[in-house]
């Protein structure tokens, strides 16, 4: 008889993900994190600074299941980029403190401007729309998660990926081509 998951000791019921899964996570992940990071900064320095920080908050994470690791790095990935450059009142991009030098997350160099040349005209949008296009289409959350990521209005947010249509069928079709 299969004992139902409350009835188990909490150790039993899932095992939570380490420093060394985030590590691993961050190793096999490395470009996608950073090819998010820097369509929702739009600027290598600040992906350099989100990466190194969502590392950081990840491995002092006592409480995400192994299971969630990927999905919890990625969200800690958007949130970080929110703070960095849509916060009212937070840290500005041209801030001086340098964190992504420190060696906890390895960047290629040959990255970025790939990068950045495949997905120019999204790096073009507007602040709001580049957000809603990478969390909405690109990294298929719901409008009503990326309503409360970004602290704005599911109508804000509707209104912003009918801005952005023809950089979905672009991306679209850069996929069909790879």
């Amino acid at each position: 008889m299969k004992v139902p998951w409350f009835g188990k000791a909490r150790s039993e019921r899932c095992e939570y993900a380490r420093n060394e899964e985030f590590v691993s996570v961050f190793e096999c992940e490395r470009v996608r994190l950073q090819r998010l990071s820097l369509l929702l900064t739009a600027n290598s320095e600040a992906g350099k600074r989100c990466l190194t920080r969502a590392f950081r908050e990840c491995i002092s994470s006592s409480s995400v299941s192994k299971e969630w690791a990927l999905s919890w790095t990625r969200r800690v990935v958007i949130r970080n980029a929110i703070n960095l450059v849509m916060s009212p009142g937070g840290e500005t991009l041209d801030n001086t403190r340098d964190e992504s030098g420190n060696g906890l997350v390895a960047f290629s160099q040959d990255d970025s401007p790939a990068v950045i040349a495949d997905y120019e005209s999204i790096l073009d949008l507007p602040e709001l729309d580049r957000f809603v296009f990478v969390i909405c289409v690109l990294e298929n959350y719901s409008m009503y998660d990326c309503a409360l990521l970004l602290d704005r209005s599911l109508r804000d947010i509707n209104e912003a990926l009918h801005r952005v249509g023809n950089q979905a069928r672009q991306v679209s079709e850069l996929d069909d081509i790879s």
